[in-house]
């Protein structure tokens, strides 16, 4: 199944390994978001997961999702860190110049 950064996202943060109770969940949003963006994206998300057979995928599906996930998590926060730490080492190498 194809799907987009942002449906992988709302799969994370709302799914569970439950099929049928993450269908319903993504219906539930999919009625009570105020924004129609995500209204679109919930029931699409929704309609996604309800097609025939998917309840015989979908457990392994959701375990490869949340490792992907995480791994791009960890991978922000490297990057992050990465970032913060090479801003610190710029500002001592201005000051051995000046002086």
């Amino acid at each position: 199944m194809k799907m987009t950064i942002d449906e992988k996202k709302a799969l994370y943060a709302f799914g569970c390994p439950n099929h049928e109770a993450t269908v319903q969940r993504m219906k539930l949003l999919a009625a009570i978001a105020p924004e129609p963006v995500a209204k679109c994206l919930f029931y699409n998300l929704a309609v996604k997961l309800s097609t025939e057979g998917a309840d015989k995928w979908y457990r392994c599906f959701f375990r490869t999702l949340r490792s992907e996930m995480e791994d791009c998590r960890r991978a922000e926060q490297v990057m992050r860190r990465a970032v913060v730490s090479t801003a610190d080492r710029e500002d001592y190498y201005d000051e051995a110049v000046k002086v």
